[in-house]
């Protein structure tokens, strides 16, 4: 009785300091900045997905914070008279990357197919083509997830920057 006693006692408190989840997945907003939890960020850049739809029903946003950069998968809402509302489906943090490193997103193919939604982590060049792909995401439209690719051999990617 007295072990029961102790652990309906641990369990009380544990649930009293429990910490909210203060998730940002479900959330919606027409400017990124309204969720509190990323009002201290800067937008480097914003993209949406097509697929083969005629209008884009995902985007991909990538967000900074001094060494944490966020990449926020999103679904898209259009209202009747074209207002647009962003639904958060699934983040990526990634902190700290190299000097020599960047998030290139849209700027990869997957066996020469153009692929909106992928995400990776590359090292800068001069080159048009990137010769270093570290790491590779792929924004899944079905799953809604942000998901981590594990065979890179057919992924190739090209340097934004690259002057035309």
């Amino acid at each position: 009785m007295k072990n029961t006693l102790i652990i309906l006692t641990i369990l009380v408190l544990t649930n009293c300091t429990h910490k909210e989840n203060n998730s940002i997945i479900g959330k919606e907003f027409q400017k990124f900045k309204q969720i509190k939890a990323l009002a201290n960020y800067t937008k480097v850049s914003d993209t949406v997905i097509y697929e083969n739809n005629i209008e884009a029903k995902h985007g991909i946003l990538h967000i900074r914070k001094q060494t944490n950069n966020m990449v926020i998968f999103k679904s898209i809402i259009q209202d009747s008279t074209d207002n647009l509302t962003y639904k958060i489906l699934d983040t990526l943090v990634i902190s700290n990357l190299k000097k020599s490193e960047f998030i290139s997103i849209r700027y990869c193919v997957t066996d020469n197919n153009n692929d909106e939604n992928i995400i990776a982590i590359v090292d800068k060049t001069d080159s048009l083509r990137i010769q270093n792909i570290k790491k590779v995401w792929k924004a899944n439209t079905t799953s809604k997830k942000i998901e981590k690719v594990t065979n890179i051999d057919k992924i190739e990617c090209f340097n934004e920057w690259y002057p035309d």
